[in-house]
């Protein structure tokens, strides 16, 4: 499973932060460093070019959106909002640490949008949250952490998948409008992912 997928069960695709943070590819990768540092990956097999930031960027990226996140408290709106963009993807063990610490507070966030009666849902949010942040830790944060089976293990099953069924079923009806006439519909504080 790659990242993209694997990060992209989380969210969906209203949270275009999952999709930009684990992006990329299997194939094969030439790597060049500029003078500050950054590394620009050239993945030869889909012509895609990431950029990879500096760990001092990087971690100020990530403090930037987990104070956004904190910020939108219960807004599942305003949260989707303030995730619609993240850094790149992580390219090294501190980079990894940081990108799962933010994971967990979007998943923690997440689960204080549900209404106090889905106590259950966000309870398995915050258990996915636990148990990603274990799973990273215990395997070393590797840089190929978002392709690992542990992550797959980590965002799925029942209650997980109860819990994003109904995230799902409130962010239609609350940030999602509908459309006009003869028009599709459109999100009311998310940019389309």
């Amino acid at each position: 499973m790659t990242p993209r997928r694997a990060i992209g069960a989380l969210l969906f695709a209203s949270f275009a932060l999952l999709a930009g943070a684990c992006g990329g590819s299997d194939g094969d990768a030439s790597d060049s460093k500029d003078e500050d540092g950054t590394t620009t990956t050239v993945d030869d097999s889909a012509s895609e070019t990431t950029t990879t930031l500096s760990d001092e960027d990087y971690l100020a990226q990530v403090a930037q959106i987990t104070t956004a996140i904190e910020g939108a408290g219960t807004d599942l709106c305003a949260l989707s909002e303030v995730t619609a963009a993240g850094p790149p993807e992580p390219a090294n063990t501190a980079q990894v640490e940081a990108a799962v610490g933010l994971y967990a507070s979007l998943l923690n966030a997440l689960a204080g949008t549900l209404p106090a009666e889905s106590s259950a849902n966000a309870e398995a949010l915050r258990s996915s949250a636990t148990t990603l942040q274990s799973a990273a830790a215990d395997a070393g944060y590797p840089e190929d952490f978002f392709s690992t089976d542990a992550v797959t293990t980590a965002l799925s099953g029942e209650a997980y998948d109860a819990a994003m069924t109904e995230y799902q079923t409130i962010y239609s009806a609350t940030c999602v409008t509908e459309p006009p006439a003869g028009g599709e519909p459109t999100e009311t504080t998310v940019p389309a992912g």
